[in-house]
């Protein structure tokens, strides 16, 4: 099974995916002259031998089949009784389909959740719900704000394999390609960006289109936008107010270079560069230093749609100074996760009812809760007050929960997640499970097959699930055998993201 697995593992690093690219001839050579990303490489099989895994690796996906489109009121957030519950219902509907359509989608292309975005030099590629276009077939994309049909506003942006790099467009944001034609650079790697504001006056609703940028996970991407070039380990998400261009990075790292200058940002922070009014080609004076970013601006993202979800972080960042306990509750008696090695830095999502505790998120995706007062901090305003662990993000409807068999002689399922436990039965290639839990040690993943439950290895299984939402059941037995340790910086891991999606 073993052999099985690395062989798969090959498989998929032969197809790695993704999307996006930089503007002006100077940008692009300073962009892309940086040491090339190499694959973060972590153990997690519980074997003798450890399994190379890598931290991702991104595959061609399976179509998703298209949801029938629901016509969305254009005018008002008020329907029905005219409560605001309505409106959100209408929201989360409008997201839901939108994924269904979109999410999974295939490289080099363009993808619409919904409505029918402006295109050129050819009008109405993208007119209908679900529609993909080739990416290299457009050279300028105006998408619409949030008040049109069902997920209008919804544009996904997925480029050839070498730019290492998934985009969505969220609301209205209007893009224009600028590597010129006989450029040794790929098409979208450099482009312009303006955003506009939401019609959808509705309580969750984001009031400002944004980009949201995402490199690899572990690696970086390379792309350039308003003559800004940016080097992203993580997530960033882009917009324009007035005549500034806002970068907000909400996981990992990014390094930013304009004018011969460069600075580095941490998730938690943000970057703003002035231009002339109305010209986003070449921005205006010395960078300044990064600042704490603006909640305001992005907590209502339907962060459920990003190719990778990531939880909105409160602005700034903490630090471990020493050995510092990560526990599953804000309470010393909690059950106690990792202890996390001095120079890690976190992103918090929120802060406990007494302030003593703050809930953290780990570079390598896992979360807990640290003791404040043990931690060195950058902080603003923490706004997220809770004392019971909210879920990670996962998608919405059945896309978050269902997977399918998808090897032809069946997959295995175990009484605990490793091959050293009884196999209780084999499950047929396409049968349907229910996504209950993924192990705290392996790559394996709790399922309920027809009230018959188990686990599975990840690589028998093909999902949309993000495998690293769901919750860990930290009950199971150990193995026979030694697990690796933890990395917990950006781009390790444990035994997640899922190696056969990388989501």
């Amino acid at each position: 099974m073993l052999i099985r697995f690395a062989i798969l593992v090959l498989l998929s690093l032969a197809l790695v995916v993704v999307a996006c690219r930089p503007q002006s001839q100077a940008a692009l050579d300073e962009a892309l002259a940086a040491p090339s990303a190499t694959i973060e490489i972590v153990y997690v099989t519980p074997t003798t031998a450890p399994t190379r895994v890598p931290t991702l690796v991104r595959i061609q996906p399976t179509a998703i089949p298209t949801a029938t489109p629901t016509m969305i009121d254009r005018t008002s957030s008020q329907v029905g009784n005219g409560s605001e519950l309505d409106c959100r219902d209408r929201l989360m509907r409008a997201y839901t389909e939108a994924g269904n359509r979109c999410l999974g989608g295939p490289s080099g292309h363009f993808c619409s959740g919904g409505g029918s975005p402006n295109t050129a030099p050819e009008e109405n590629l993208l007119g209908d719900p679900g529609a993909v276009i080739e990416a290299a077939r457009l050279d300028a994309l105006r998408s619409l704000p949030l008040d049109n049909a069902a997920g209008g506003g919804l544009i996904w942006l997925r480029l050839e394999e070498n730019i290492l790099m998934d985009a969505l467009l969220i609301g209205q944001v209007s893009i224009q390609n600028v590597v010129l034609p006989d450029s040794d650079f790929a098409k979208w790697q450099s482009f312009t960006l303006e955003s506009g504001t939401s019609a959808w006056q509705c309580d969750g609703a984001p009031e400002i289109g944004v980009m949201v940028i995402q490199g690899l996970y572990g690696q970086t991407s390379r792309v350039v936008v308003n003559d800004v070039s940016l080097r992203i380990n993580g997530t960033v998400i882009v917009l324009t107010q007035d005549s500034t261009t806002k970068f907000i990075a909400i996981e990992g790292q990014a390094r930013l270079l304009a004018s011969g200058q460069s600075i580095d940002m941490n998730a938690g922070e943000q970057l703003n560069f002035s231009y002339p009014p109305g010209d986003w080609r070449k921005p205006e004076g010395a960078i300044a230093s990064p600042s704490l970013f603006e909640y305001d601006l992005v907590k209502d993202l339907p962060i459920v749609l990003f190719d990778r979800p990531v939880p909105i972080p409160q602005p700034g960042y903490a630090q471990t100074q020493g050995g510092v306990n990560m526990r599953m509750a804000p309470d010393i008696e909690a059950q106690l996760l990792f202890q996390v090695p001095a120079g890690e830095t976190m992103s918090v999502l929120g802060i406990s009812s007494n302030r003593e505790w703050l809930h953290i998120r780990l570079g390598n995706g896992e979360t807990g809760w640290m003791s404040a007062g043990l931690l060195a901090k950058n902080l603003g305003e923490i706004k997220r007050v809770y004392d019971v662990t909210p879920p990670p993000p996962q998608r919405y409807g059945e896309l978050g929960s269902r997977a399918f068999v998808n090897v032809a002689a069946g997959g295995n399922l175990r009484e605990a997640p490793d091959t050293a436990f009884r196999v209780k039965g084999t499950l047929p290639y396409g049968a349907q499970v229910k996504l209950l839990a993924r192990s705290p040690y392996s790559p394996w993943v709790k399922v309920d097959f027809g009230g018959e439950v188990g686990w599975m290895a990840l690589f028998t299984l093909r999902s949309e699930s993000v495998i690293a939402s769901l919750p860990i059941d930290y009950n199971v037995p150990l193995p026979p055998r030694a697990t690796a340790t933890p990395v917990f910086s950006y781009g390790g891991g444990h035994a997640y993201p899922d190696p056969s999606t990388g989501y």
